[in-house]
C-alpha cells in the first residue's frame, strides 16, 4: 500500500557557501518538491545554487538553480524546483554566494 504524506522536507535552514546536501530521501521512498523558498536575510547581495543528485556534488546536468542573484532581504520562491520529483537515495543540494546569508525551507510530498 502506498502512502502519500505533506512533508517539510527542508526546515528553515541557513545555507553554506560550499555544495552541500540539505535533504536525502530515504530509501524506498520519493519525494516531490512542492515550494522551496530561499530568503536572503543579511543587507548585501547574494547568489544561490540548488539541484537533484544521485550522487556527489552539483554538475551542469544536476543544477536546475544556476548562481541565481537575490537581492537583499529578498524572498524567491522556485519554480525550477516545484515539482521536481526526487528519486529514492537522490538528494536536493544547496548552496549560496555568502554563508549564512539565505534561509532555505522546502515542504512537498514524500510518498512510501
Amino acid at each position: 500500500m502506498t502512502t502519500v504524506a505533506q512533508s517539510q522536507l527542508v526546515a528553515p535552514i541557513q545555507l553554506a557557501n560550499a555544495d552541500a546536501i540539505i535533504y536525502s530521501v530515504p530509501t524506498q521512498t520519493t519525494a516531490k518538491i512542492g515550494r522551496a523558498v530561499f530568503a536572503n536575510t543579511t543587507a548585501s547581495a547574494t547568489t544561490i545554487s540548488a539541484g537533484i543528485t544521485t550522487g556527489g556534488a552539483l554538475g551542469a546536468s544536476t543544477t536546475l538553480i544556476a548562481v541565481r542573484p537575490i537581492a537583499p532581504g529578498e524572498t524567491y520562491v522556485s519554480p525550477e524546483l516545484a515539482g521536481a520529483v526526487i528519486p529514492a537515495g537522490s538528494t536536493l543540494r544547496a548552496f549560496a554566494g555568502t554563508a549564512s546569508a539565505v534561509t532555505c525551507t522546502v515542504s512537498g510530498l514524500t510518498i512510501v
